[in-house]
Formats: structure tokens, C-alpha cells, sequence
């Protein structure tokens, strides 16, 4: 686990003021509160890279949905990609995106926001690939021109049917 108590806390604001602000229905589909999972509960199924259906928006506003890694570091999420991945070029000019990380009916983690490019000759960076070769083996600095997309999540929803399949630890 790489979040401090600090992050711990801003994602847990995070998640609180999302379920405050959803929707009627969204907070009945998803059964907020009662089946969100905690930010510690987060971090902790976060443990590795998830595979999450991460969305961008094209030039003509029409929506594009690719399935990808994703891992959770200090509170933020990082999509590890290519300089000159579509989706990196639409992050430059739209940087609107969202993902969501389903498992069938029993869990749901949604999150829409902005996303910043993460190139290799900033601080973040180092960190980040870090931990993605710790937890995979590899980093994007071995496919020639990686960087990383971080998503700064503005909403921020889960759903967890069985809450007591999550654990905070």
C-alpha cells in the first residue's frame, strides 16, 4: 500500500461528497451508502493493477471505451500507455475521462475526472513506474514511449454487494 493517512482521508472526502451529490438514482442502483466500500477498503483491492474500461472523448465528442490496466497510487489512478496512444492525444486535448471496474453484479468501482500526461522526466513518474514493475514485472519505460495518465477523480462511486469481502487490511 502506497497511500498515507492523508490520502487515505482525501479519498475517503472524495467518496463521501460523491454519494452526497449522486443522484436519486444512482445512489438507489448502487445502494449508497450502505454497500460503498471504505477508501481503505479501496486501497486494499487496489493492491495490483485492475483492468478497468477506461473512456476518452474524440474531437467530435463521440465517446471511446478501451479496457486497460489501471493502478491506484497515493489516492490517484494511473493508466500506463504510449505517447502516441489515441487516447493520449485525446487526454491532451480533452482531458475529461472516466473508467469503471466491474466484477459481474458484486462489485463496481466508477470514477470520472481529469487526467494529466506523466511524462518520464517528471518526479511522479519514477514512483509510479516503480510500483507498476513491482507489482508486473515490467514498466512503460520498456516499451520505448511510455508515459502515464493520471486520472484525478472528481466522482467517485463503488459498490460492493457483500461489503465483508472487502477487507480495509
Amino acid at each position: 500500500m502506497h497511500e498515507t493517512e492523508e490520502d487515505l482521508e482525501r479519498l475517503q472526502t472524495l467518496m463521501e461528497k460523491s454519494i452526497e451529490q449522486a443522484g436519486t438514482f444512482v445512489r438507489e442502483s448502487l445502494q449508497m451508502p450502505e454497500h460503498s466500500l471504505s477508501a481503505r477498503q479501496l486501497v486494499h483491492l487496489w493492491q495490483e493493477p485492475q483492468t478497468v474500461a477506461f473512456a476518452t472523448v474524440t474531437k467530435k465528442g463521440e465517446p471511446r471505451v478501451s479496457p486497460i490496466g489501471a493502478l491506484l497510487i497515493h489516492g490517484y489512478f494511473y493508466i500506463p500507455t504510449l505517447e502516441s496512444a489515441t487516447r493520449t492525444r485525446h487526454v491532451v486535448n480533452r482531458p475529461g475521462v472516466s473508467f469503471t471496474l466491474y466484477q459481474g453484479n458484486e462489485l463496481a468501482v466508477i470514477a470520472h475526472g481529469n487526467a494529466t500526461i506523466i511524462w518520464p522526466d517528471q518526479a511522479t513518474f519514477a514512483e509510479v513506474e516503480s510500483c507498476m514493475r513491482e507489482c508486473s514485472g515490467q514498466g512503460v519505460s520498456d516499451w520505448g514511449e511510455g508515459v502515464f495518465l493520471r486520472m484525478d477523480p472528481a466522482i467517485l462511486y463503488t459498490y460492493a454487494r457483500e461489503l465483508e469481502a472487502y477487507p480495509e487490511e
